[in-house]
């Protein structure tokens, strides 16, 4: 290994957004020396990261191995938000509904009573009374789930930037990284014009990580996604308070949503709903069509007849997707010193902070407690 004078930081991170800003937090937090680099500015609008609002579940219908890192990333919210002072993470319940025998619905109850996670299940005509915003059906099944919010995702990455950058490391925003190479001692990242080396990269890079490490040809598909805001006609039904976060699956298609924020409008959204396939984020198409709005809409309408069917606002995203749907986590196949942290399959960000956790692990060769052995990027070799 070569002498510690001739890198710039031990450790790297290279994506800002929702995995890497939360690993940033975590070596920084640990004393270690560490740089961040962003092309944007943190909380930007670009990615995946953004829209206000991302919901926050531990009965999750994309699996039960996934329990576990729910818990513990519930655990460091709320750790992230008191160490923060402000409030980032907001629990309200969340109620998760579709008809008996969907996968997804199935899958919820099993991780209730797996992990005896607390909840109460509901009839439908017992769901009518608890919640009478949503229509739900005769056939549904409902569980609502105490451990279950929304967490501020622009708030959420900023915060935890700024917070590593308080703990001593340090970030470079509107640095863009144009090649990351590596050898059996290091890393050697070039932003524009500079060149930095370090012990260890942590690439949390999202749609952009093919771009970057192009020699991995991961089989990602990014899924443009289009988040819609109703009007409330009345706001009051849809608060905190009265509101849990929601979501329905029927055979992998979703339509989940939020209470209101702004006290006018609700936010809520489609789910994998045949959005555009694309092959790099510059590609999405930011401009919101009549098409994005018109499914959305009719959902609306079928489930929510106190939201005014029509449209107020709308904005673009997108998932970097993986054939399996599961995440990319570990060491990167074929390179020294180079972690992958994501891409997060389109499900990723209520994991943020346990997701930086398990980096920040990897980066220092420490063992995890938490089982991540289906995430691992060599998988799509086999």
């Amino acid at each position: 290994m070569a002498d510690d004078k001739s890198f710039d930081a031990d450790y790297a991170v290279v994506g800002l957004g929702s995995m890497g800003s939360f690993a940033f937090w975590q070596l920084a937090k640990r004393n270690k020396r560490v740089i961040g680099f962003e092309q944007y500015t943190p909380g930007h609008d670009q990615g995946a990261g953004h829209g206000e609002t991302r919901i926050f579940r531990t009965a999750y219908g994309e699996g039960v191995e996934y329990v576990p890192l729910l818990q513990q990333a519930r655990s460091l919210w709320q750790e992230f938000q008191t160490e923060a002072g402000i409030e980032i993470y907001t629990e309200n319940k969340g109620t998760m509904f579709g008809p008996i025998g969907d996968a997804f619905i199935e899958t919820v109850e099993e991780s209730v009573h797996t992990y005896k996670l607390p909840h109460k299940k509901f009839s439908a005509e017992e769901a009518k009374q608890a919640y009478p915003q949503i229509k739900f059906k005769d056939n549904h099944k409902i569980i609502c789930e105490e451990y279950a919010g929304f967490v501020r995702p622009e708030l959420a990455i900023e915060t935890a930037v700024k917070q590593g950058v308080k703990l001593g490391g340090t970030a470079y925003t509107e640095h863009p990284v144009t090649a990351i190479e590596t050898d059996e001692n290091g890393v050697l990242i070039s932003v524009n014009e500079k060149q930095f080396r370090v012990k260890k990269v942590i690439v949390s890079a999202g749609g952009w990580t093919n771009s970057l490490l192009p020699q991995l040809n991961l089989p990602l598909e990014l899924e443009r996604q289009v988040l819609v805001w109703y009007d409330a006609k009345k706001p009051e039904l849809f608060t905190q308070d009265k509101f849990p976060i929601f979501s329905r699956v029927v055979n992998g298609e979703g339509f989940y949503g939020f209470p209101t924020l702004d006290g006018k409008t609700v936010k809520v959204a489609i789910h994998h709903g045949g959005g555009d396939i694309i092959h790099h984020p510059n590609e999405v198409e930011r401009e919101i069509h009549q098409r994005d709005l018109d499914k959305v809409t009719e959902l609306v309408k079928e489930y929510f007849p106190d939201l005014k069917p029509e449209p107020v606002k709308a904005k673009t995203c997108f998932y970097t997707n993986t054939p399996d749907e599961h995440f990319i986590i570990g060491e990167a196949p074929s390179l020294s010193n180079v972690i992958l942290l994501g891409p997060m399959a389109g499900h990723g960000f209520k994991f943020a902070p346990v997701i930086g956790k398990i980096g920040a692990d990897l980066a220092l060769e420490e063992t995890s407690d938490l089982d991540i052995a289906i995430f691992d990027p060599n998988r799509f070799n086999k």
